[in-house]
């Protein structure tokens, strides 16, 4: 029986988990590289039949093990991968099933791998306590105070008379002083820098400046850390975030709703191959989900995601209108690009910048 030859984007996956590869061994450290190697085996996943759909996805979950850390970084898990690479190589010239062994050597290492963690419950008991700091009662009384009257002041601020926060905030530095940690002022000083900023009215109403602000308060009603580390770093995002704020700068999307939005590019890809899958295809319901995903890009300024989701609702349309989602092109395309939003999904969870999507979007343009 013949082999098909591979087509250009299967070569390119061999081209993109090289490149992989070649990030991921000059730096284990750095997450970029599992990424682009676990979305390279993921379209081969996708475009393969026979023998090869199999050993394809153990390669995946290997590589998968990799990035969540269940497998350790080592030796042997490097020349698994490059072995990967060498039967990816023998797939594209021609090769009808995967070299004997490399598949059960792949999932021997999986089974080794899962479960050495300790469970978290352990591994925050094996965690040293740090001791509070013997602090004055009295100057904790008057953090305390100090702080619970700016709340007052902020939750009272309808009438616009900002006055009573201000006089409030000056308690607040003088209590900062007395209490002797670092990062007690640092807070108090960071809130007082924002207080300048209140004069303007489209400065007060902006939502980052009243979140940063709120988050701010939130830690002068805790004082049950005072003088931990656990507070000291808290401080220090807040202070960073009402840093920016002060310097009319938005702060940067939160990781949060990066995994979330990795999330819903899961979502939406999951059910376009659904649809994809069905004897006709329903092209208005793939659009719609790719403009979805186009649209929350945009929200959160992610460029390439966007131009990404926008080629592909543009290719959608072009494949209704005409040769069908049945032509292999086509399919082949729409599948690329599903393959590609996985990969950017990775990318996001780990909070790295989004990859450029410039090969996929040409083999869109052609459909």
């Amino acid at each position: 029986m013949s082999v098909a030859p591979p087509s250009p984007s299967q070569r390119q996956a061999r081209s993109r988990y090289q490149r992989g590869m070649l990030a991921w061994l000059q730096q284990p450290g750095d997450p970029a590289g599992l990424p682009e190697m676990r979305a390279a085996v993921r379209h081969l996943e996708a475009s393969a039949g026979g023998d090869f759909a199999p050993f394809w996805h153990s390669a995946e979950v290997f590589l998968r093990a990799i990035s969540d850390g269940t497998l350790a970084v080592d030796a042997e898990s490097r020349r698994l991968c490059a072995r990967i690479d060498l039967q990816m190589r023998a797939a594209l010239n021609g090769s009808e099933a995967p070299e004997g062994g490399l598949a059960e050597e792949l999932q021997q290492c999986i089974r080794q791998g899962a479960g050495q963690l300790p469970p978290v419950t352990e591994l925050i008991s094996l965690m040293a306590k740090p001791e509070a700091p013997d602090l004055d009662a009295e100057a904790v009384a008057a953090w305390s105070a100090a702080g619970n009257a700016a709340v007052a002041a902020w939750n009272g601020r309808g009438s616009g008379d900002l006055a009573p926060f201000r006089r409030a905030l000056i308690d607040l530095c003088a209590a900062a002083m007395s209490l002797n940690l670092p990062e007690t002022l640092h807070l108090a000083e960071s809130l007082a820098g924002v207080g300048d900023l209140l004069d303007a009215p489209e400065a007060a109403e902006d939502p980052y400046l009243r979140a940063a602000i709120a988050a701010a308060l939130e830690l002068l009603g805790d004082t049950r850390d005072l003088g931990l580390p656990v507070f000291a770093e808290r401080v220090a995002h807040v202070a960073q975030r009402l840093a920016e704020c002060r310097e009319s700068q938005r702060p940067a999307v939160s990781p949060t709703l990066l995994r979330l939005f990795a999330g819903e590019i899961g979502e939406q890809a999951a059910l376009m191959r659904e649809e994809l899958a069905c004897l006709e295809p329903d092209g208005e319901a793939l659009a719609e989900s790719a403009h979805c995903l186009a649209d929350h890009a945009a929200h959160l300024e992610l460029d390439s995601a966007e131009a990404l989701a926008q080629g592909l609702a543009a290719a959608i349309v072009r494949a209704q209108a005409g040769h069908g989602f049945d032509h292999p092109e086509v399919r082949e395309a729409l599948e690329a690009a599903l393959a590609e939003l996985d990969t950017m999904a990775d990318f996001l969870l780990v909070a790295q910048p989004l990859p450029e999507a410039t090969d996929i979007l040409e083999i869109l343009a052609q459909v």
